[in-house]
């Protein structure tokens, strides 16, 4: 072997060797760099739009505390799920990008990255991730768990009466006492997770045996729940009944197995104005943003998450899937639950 091929060798081992920890294991020291790196660009930026579905005071929190530890501005427009991504493909189709960064729910983040709208981010944060919340294109990635539970007001409904399955529902007792959301995520992942065929009979012997109705917005209906006006609603969000608990409310919740839950997704715009603002943010909500989260009785989307222990066996929704067939299982769930 000549000596210039052995001097090749050894460079390229030498290459490969240097990345290695790059692409792999990142050094202790690599999120420090990458986050002085991305704040040293944004303060060269004028300000972060966003646009987001999340509830204001949650939002809210999440601004506050990035603006007030980089001293950088964010202009926050915020409505319904529909609304924030009409708005972002109804822009971009047109020319004209307004937003840099996504905060949604995941079946909408996944239309727009068929869009084309969303561009990769690879961030060390992502590793702390469950695999729910990372798809392979990583365009976007979830920062929050939707734990689905089963509330009910703890002065109409005895604890000796709470059903320990979804077959327990059909019993007499419950007839006109049961309410949903009219989340079909949940409706689609549980009916896939019981079989479809057995899973569509067991909902249409429910409504026709004790009935279910359908009430739209997660606060409204917990707050239904409270009130005693719905004694059980079945796929209630644990982060909305937590704070009612917290203030002595008469809700209490179950979780029927399997508890079904769902994640959330964020993403920077691939024709961002202020692209380094962005992935900043998008670091922050991975990092201090989920202590902010978990302080407020939202659940975060890291392996470590204890909640997600707490729940077992979990399903969750599958956004692709979901966004494959959204007006079917949208319209389908809508029928069921008023006995077409």
């Amino acid at each position: 072997m000549t000596s210039t091929l052995l001097k090749s060798l050894s460079c390229l081992l030498a290459c490969v060797l240097l990345a290695a920890p790059q692409a792999h294991a990142q050094p202790s020291g690599a999120q420090d760099d990458r986050s002085q790196r991305l704040l040293d660009a944004a303060r060269k930026e004028d300000g972060l739009s966003i646009y987001t579905s999340m509830a204001e005071k949650d939002i809210s929190r999440l601004v506050k505390a990035f603006e007030a530890r980089y001293g950088l501005k964010i202009k926050v427009w915020r409505s319904g799920t529909d609304n924030v991504l009409q708005r972002a493909i109804s822009e971009a189709r047109a020319g004209r990008h307004e937003v840099d960064f996504m905060l949604s729910t995941a079946p909408e983040m996944e239309a727009l990255h068929r869009e084309g709208l969303l561009r990769r981010v690879d961030s060390p944060l992502q590793q702390a991730l469950i695999p729910a919340a990372l798809p392979a294109h990583r365009e976007w990635a979830g920062m929050r768990v939707y734990v689905y539970v089963q509330a009910y007001n703890t002065q109409r409904i005895r604890p000796e009466d709470l059903p320990r399955s979804y077959q327990d529902l059909l019993d007499p007792k419950w007839k006109g006492k049961l309410g949903v959301e009219s989340k079909h995520e949940w409706f689609y992942t549980l009916v896939q997770n019981m079989g479809e065929e057995k899973g569509l009979r067991f909902f249409r012997q429910l409504v026709a045996a004790n009935g279910m109705s359908m009430r739209k917005g997660s606060t409204l209906t917990a707050n239904l729940v409270s009130a005693g006006e719905v004694p059980m609603a079945l796929n209630l969000y644990l982060h909305v009944v937590e704070p009612l608990r917290a203030k002595q409310a008469p809700i209490g919740y179950l979780s029927l197995s399997p508890t079904i839950a769902s994640t959330d997704g964020m993403a920077v715009m691939r024709d961002a104005k202020h692209p380094y603002s962005a992935e900043l943010f998008y670091d922050f909500l991975l990092s201090d943003g989920q202590k902010i989260l978990a302080d407020n009785s939202i659940s975060t989307n890291r392996r470590d998450e204890a909640i997600l222990a707490r729940f077992q066996p979990i399903v969750f929704s599958d956004p692709v899937r979901i966004l494959d067939s959204y007006e079917k299982w949208d319209k389908l769930f809508d029928d069921v639950a008023h006995g077409h």
